[in-house]
């Protein structure tokens, strides 16, 4: 096959990931990718299509190519749940909208939750079918690559648990709620969990102590504290606008149990942040007994050794430690299996990758 450049978008609720990618026989010949940390509950309507300028600019522009060069853009939403919008409709019309003030509307293809790319008209008359479709694009470049796994992907808001069998993904649920249900989804991810989403418990002076349900910290800032996570990584914004220095850091988290860096010792606060860390963990690790305890019936296939494979900003310090806690070993990296360089735009990559394959 000739080769073509392919720009992936994943239009999240706070972040949107964007990969050019270059394809020649069947491999990724050039890539770049870049990422944008936009919560639409803050922004305006004219900010977005703003916002995919500056992704042509920074990602197309930069790399000296235009975006008349571009043969495809392949995208998948999940910013339709945000509350900026009323409605999921109202979500991803109002996405649409801005894609084609920017974008050529015959060359963007959109993944849906049947394992499909669409064209721009049918994603403007079958709008749920695109909603939070990004597991899908994800699962189906890597059974490029692997026929039968486990995927877990987990990001910075969430993680998703996606079983491939024949490099087609077989997941029970097809939307959010459905994945919940059969936990196939988690609302917990690596930075912007919030501490009562976790526990409404930690441990302080020998006492288990009831915390504050204020948005005082985040879990970035547990993660900072101790050091999963890099400044670089810490993507989001902070709970308090101020910056996302270690010192900050420890502020914030101080507040959640009504204190300040006067009156609690970093020694103390590194404590509650493993405890909190662990609560999290505890949270994932209950979630894949549930997942899989349905699965093996379902799909025996995977009773023996199942393999893993996983990815996302925060895989190597959530998913990785779980899976080895519950005894499994057979676990790998995505983007060593899939040859991309960026677990944090994996996803990214995944829909300009699952795009070329179905081309």
């Amino acid at each position: 096959m000739v080769s073509k450049y392919i720009l992936g978008l994943d239009i999240g609720g706070a972040n949107t990931k964007a990969a050019l990618v270059k394809f020649k026989n069947s491999e990724i010949f050039e890539s770049f990718s870049f990422i944008e940390y936009f919560p639409f509950w803050e922004k305006t309507l004219n900010d977005i299509p703003n916002m995919l300028r500056r992704i042509v600019e920074n990602l197309i522009i930069t790399n000296k190519v235009s975006l008349k060069e571009v043969d495809f853009i392949s995208i998948t939403i999940t910013a339709e749940l945000s509350d900026a919008f009323p409605t999921k409709r109202e979500g991803i019309s109002t996405l649409l909208d801005a894609l084609e003030q920017v974008f050529d509307a015959e060359k963007m293809f959109f993944i849906n939750n049947n394992s499909k790319f669409i064209n721009f008209s049918q994603a403007k008359e079958e709008y749920a079918s695109i909603a939070a479709a990004n597991w899908v694009s994800t699962s189906l470049f890597l059974g490029k690559f692997v026929s039968k796994c486990i995927l877990i992907d987990a990001g910075s808001t969430t993680i998703d648990i996606i079983p491939i069998i024949n490099s087609v993904p077989v997941a029970k649920g097809k939307n959010d709620v459905e994945r919940l249900v059969n936990h196939e989804l988690i609302y917990t991810g690596g930075l912007r969990a919030t501490i009562p989403s976790i526990t409404h418990i930690v441990p302080y002076k020998g006492k288990m102590t009831r915390i504050s349900f204020e948005k005082f910290a985040l879990v970035s800032d547990v993660h900072r504290i101790l050091n999963n996570i890099s400044d670089e990584e810490y993507l989001n914004d902070t709970a308090d606008n101020r910056s996302k220095t270690l010192e900050n850091c420890y502020a914030r988290l101080a507040r959640v149990i009504c204190m300040d860096l006067e009156t609690i010792s970093k020694t103390e606060l590194d404590t509650i942040a493993k405890y909190i860390y662990d609560e999290q963990l505890e949270i994932i690790i209950t979630e894949i007994q549930e997942f899989m305890k349905d699965l093996t019936p379902r799909k025996p296939e995977f009773n023996n050794e199942p393999k893993f494979v996983i990815t996302g900003l925060s895989a190597g310090f959530l998913i990785k430690k779980v899976l080895k806690k519950l005894g499994y070993r057979n676990i790998l990296s995505y983007e060593e299996i899939t040859n991309i360089p960026d677990h944090i735009s994996s996803s990214a990559f995944a829909v300009a990758g699952a795009f070329y394959f179905q081309l």
